[in-house]
């Protein structure tokens, strides 16, 4: 019995390696989470950091796991690495692998991808994610990689199949034959949880607040929507305190500039006033014409992720070119000519600035309002 304890006591003390915003490294060994401080053991004494001081942890040595494929995207910003599911009245029942059962209301469930992600449907899968809609959707994938989208509403999930009410019919599409289903009318939140955690298996947990729990104990993780999962430290792959998530229209530009098609003496304070980028309900950002806007990257931060549509308050506009440049090296340049999205997901890692520009080159900018939907920089 004695022999057992101790097994079971050196099981539960985890190496970390912490880091504090001031830039201080530190390894210990993980010993709990208070109302809001973090404890670890260091040469034999027990030191607490304060959450407001933290900026990461991860294990000292990572673990090696392998993920299901499965994808489900809540709301609030947690992306969700699911071994099965299934949708039964108005609730969603997720299943980690090795984790406890979530089980979410749909309305805080964005969307279900049920194949790994790949570059040729990214921009038609990611260009869908981010469109407005009303209904729920159901995207097929084709032979050559393109996608179908049918529009109605999702009675069901299980296993194997969908339940899609079309026109008053239901049909049952077979999982197998589908890239994903998003649901329509869920609001996305522009307030994640300031905490990410990142598992071994691949979920990303928008986190609103950790609570209590001791060193041989799961950690609590409350989601926004109230929603508390637990998940052993063990399959932690890395913790930030500074949030995982940055949505640009809340940021505040490093530089932005815009160019008229036809010069004029007016203020140019005024012009930029009027036509220089600028955020929209929060969330998306226009831009007019000859326009550019920089950000600054800051540490962490790996992906940019964002969809790219001519504003729909454009009837007749000439073509379009959007570009996207990671110091001054250009990672995406395609060509708007109508309102239907594009979208994509690249990589910023060890930028320091990133800068989106619309060009609709010799043809006039009468008409080429582009609206860049929710960017946000990833960690």
């Amino acid at each position: 019995m004695l022999t057992q304890t101790l097994l079971l006591l050196l099981l539960s003390v985890i190496p970390v390696r912490v880091s504090t915003i001031e830039g201080q490294s530190v390894q210990g060994d993980f010993q709990g989470i208070g109302t809001a401080e973090l404890k670890i053991e260091v040469d034999g004494q027990t030191q607490t950091y304060g959450f407001d001081a933290l900026s990461s942890l991860a294990p000292a040595q990572k673990p090696e796991e392998t993920g299901p494929t499965m994808r489900v995207i809540l709301a609030a910003g947690s992306e969700v690495a699911a071994q099965d599911l299934s949708l039964t009245d108005e609730t969603l029942s997720i299943e980690p692998r090795r984790q406890n059962r979530l089980d979410v209301p749909v309305k805080q469930v964005r969307a279900i991808r049920f194949r790994a992600a790949t570059a040729a449907v990214n921009p038609a899968w990611l260009a869908k994610l981010e469109d407005e809609r009303r209904g729920d959707t159901i995207a097929i994938r084709r032979e050559g990689d393109t996608l179908d989208f049918i529009e109605g509403v999702i009675t069901s999930i299980s296993a194997d199949t969908v339940g899609l009410e079309l026109d008053g019919d239901e049909i049952q599409a077979p999982i197998a034959k589908l890239e994903g289903v998003i649901f329509g009318g869920t609001k996305v939140s522009s307030n994640p949880g300031d905490i990410q955690v990142v598992d071994v298996y691949g979920s990303r947990w928008s986190v609103a607040e950790m609570l209590p729990s001791e060193a041989d104990a799961p950690l609590r993780l409350r989601l926004p929507g109230g929603i508390i999962h637990t998940l052993p430290l063990a399959q932690i792959e890395s913790i930030r305190w500074t949030g995982g998530l940055s949505l640009l229209a809340t940021v505040k530009p490093a530089a932005s500039s815009h160019t008229e098609y036809v010069q004029t003496k007016l203020d140019r304070n005024m012009l930029n006033a009027w036509f220089g980028p600028k955020p929209v309900d929060g969330q998306d950002l226009v831009l007019y014409g000859r326009s550019a806007v920089e950000y600054r990257i800051d540490e962490g931060f790996q992906t940019f992720a964002a969809g790219v549509r001519r504003d729909k308050s454009v009837r007749n506009a000439t073509e379009t070119t959007v570009r996207v440049f990671v110091d001054e090296k250009m990672v995406w340049e395609e060509s708007i000519n109508d309102d239907q999205p594009l979208g994509f997901e690249l990589s910023v890692a060890d930028g320091q600035r990133l800068k989106i520009e619309v060009d609709p080159g010799s043809q006039g900018d009468l008409g080429n309002t582009i609206r860049i939907l929710r960017p946000r920089l990833l960690r």
